[in-house]
């Protein structure tokens, strides 16, 4: 594509163009269009936050991994917590392929162990490192600031529509996917 006529049209308006044509009857375009503007939002703000992340070593899907484990300790009032890797990836909504994937990449860089089930061999179990557990507290505070950086040019009005409009959204999604999610 060397000129501007060959390149594709930016924006949402090819796709509402598109949603119009090839959306069944019973779609409501408008709604179509939110939905789209929400997966792109999805990913621009995964993208924004990766980016504050990188210098630390990090990205959002892998502090959100290790997050499970600090939670789980939480919860358990700091009690060491072993999670299997279905359990994992259960929780994070991918696949154990996936799952393994991550807990190759965390255990090269000894963020986690993994190690067999006292009472049956053939199932792992995997607990954060102190070394994990230090990159998750070293992250946290540049993750928080990405994280209210996305609503920055927000009023105290808009984010707080915004706060009952996601929540209400969490909620939709909980009853599609599944609660725990």
């Amino acid at each position: 594509m060397d000129s501007k006529k060959d390149a594709l049209p930016l924006g949402i308006e090819p796709y509402a163009e598109l949603i119009k044509k090839t959306a069944s009857a019973d779609t409501d375009p408008i709604a179509a269009k939110l939905g789209l503007l929400m997966l792109w939002t999805s990913d621009n703000v995964l993208d924004a936050v990766d980016v504050d992340l990188a210098p630390l070593g990090i990205s959002e899907s892998k502090l959100d991994f290790l997050l499970l484990f600090i939670l789980r300790e939480m919860e358990s009032n700091g009690g060491e917590v072993n999670m299997s890797p279905s359990d994992i990836a259960s929780r994070l909504g991918i696949t154990r392929a996936s799952v393994t994937g991550l807990l190759d990449w965390m255990e090269k860089r000894e963020l986690i162990v993994r190690f067999n089930h006292s009472e049956d061999r053939r199932r792992l179990k995997v607990k954060i490192t102190p070394k994990g557990k230090e990159l998750v507290a070293h992250s946290l505070p540049t993750f928080w600031l990405s994280c209210a950086s996305l609503v920055d040019e927000f009023s105290q009005e808009e984010r707080q529509t915004l706060e009952k409009l996601l929540n209400k959204m969490q909620v939709t999604m909980q009853k599609k996917l599944g609660e725990g999610r």
